[in-house]
């Protein structure tokens, strides 16, 4: 039997260490710099943004690729200013008046729940829903307080995609020198194709959101709910958070409702689950046919991971995350390793038979 000499045995051994070593510092690091990691991903989030408003222009125009870049960042100025101009002193306003009136809606609730035998039991086992509400606001500071602070966090995200705005290409040099020159090729593609699979979801998320204040603001108007604006707001925003976002909206709606009375708050509650359904009806065909489709429960289960590992940050970034990892997969996997078709195409070949059949 070959018995090794002692050096390569402490060689093979010391490099084994080293291999465990830099394991624990990465994952150490990787947890201690998760919200790092998120604002960076916001950043690139925000870059794929404005090159995506900036090609449009460059298409329309047929400018250069920086002027256009340039017209896209005024463009956003203008358009959220305004917005602001139009609707920043009523959304204000509206605000203020649903902060102020949040313990009579808590109070509200209670006397309507103590009114049901079900509502009584909830009362009776539970603490009151109003301290539970003080409970939530007073750890709102923790839940903005990330790395630096809630604004740190803020202008870091925000430098994180200006820079990686302005000279993408450099970046992508960085990554691709990390691989051998016959793979350079393959991870270029890959990274381009998952670019533009989030530049897709981007887009359809920003529609949707749009798409879900605009209809939801005629209906609460035309309702006449005083605080319409507020809670369109809340919805279009949350709507950036699939499964859970429209469920979190529907919360401050359907009490707001409850101060007028119950059926009230069912025609807020009809309201918002009409304008989903009506959401799915225009929106899903567009994203089955643009990009990936994920199932929901992979995605509601990503999110309350993400959420539970990294706060509300992670659960906002949870679904474009999950987008980039599932088109990683399919094209380094599925069909490199693997060679086979990706879930998309296979359904797709399928639709194709059924209506060629």
């Amino acid at each position: 039997m070959l018995k090794l000499p002692m050096t390569s045995i402490y060689k093979k051994t010391a490099a084994v260490c080293i291999v465990v070593l830099l394991f624990l510092m990465m994952t150490v690091l990787f947890v201690k710099a998760t919200t790092l990691l998120l604002l960076l991903f916001g950043g690139i989030l925000f870059s794929i943004l404005f090159h995506a408003i900036s090609d449009k222009i460059r298409q329309w125009t047929g400018c250069h690729t920086k002027i256009s870049l340039l017209l896209a960042i005024v463009w956003v100025i203008v358009f959220c200013s305004g917005i602001s101009y139009f609707i920043g002193n009523t959304a204000v306003t509206q605000y203020k008046e649903l902060a102020a009136t949040l313990p009579e809606m808590i109070d509200n609730l209670q006397r309507y729940l103590a009114n049901t035998n079900w509502g009584s039991y909830l009362i009776d086992n539970i603490d009151s829903a109003e301290d539970q509400v003080n409970t939530v606001i007073q750890h709102l500071p923790q839940v903005f307080s990330g790395t630096f602070g809630f604004f740190g966090d803020l202008y870091a995200f925000l430098f994180l995609g200006i820079f990686i705005m302005i000279s993408p290409r450099e970046y992508m040099i960085g990554i691709l020198s990390l691989f051998p020159d016959q793979n350079k090729q393959t991870v270029e593609t890959v990274l381009d194709k998952v670019g533009e699979q989030l530049k897709i979801w981007l887009k359809v998320q920003l529609l949707d959101m749009l798409f879900i204040f605009t209809l939801t603001a005629i209906s609460l108007l035309i309702l006449g709910i005083d605080l319409w604006l507020i809670l369109a707001l809340i919805a279009g925003l949350l709507t950036f958070i699939p499964n859970l976002g429209p469920t979190l909206a529907l919360v401050p709606a359907a009490l707001v409702g409850l101060l007028d009375g119950p059926a009230t708050a069912l025609y807020i509650i009809a309201i918002f689950v009409g304008v989903q359904i009506i959401e799915s009806a225009v929106f899903a065909p567009f994203v089955q046919k643009k990009m990936l489709s994920l199932p929901p429960a992979m995605v509601l289960f990503f999110q309350l991971l993400m959420g539970t590992l990294t706060g509300p940050l992670g659960l906002l970034f949870a679904t474009p995350i999950l987008v980039a990892i599932v088109n990683f997969v399919n094209e380094i996997y599925v069909m490199r390793v693997l060679k086979q078709e990706t879930a998309g195409e296979l359904i797709e070949e399928i639709e194709n038979l059924k209506q060629e059949n």
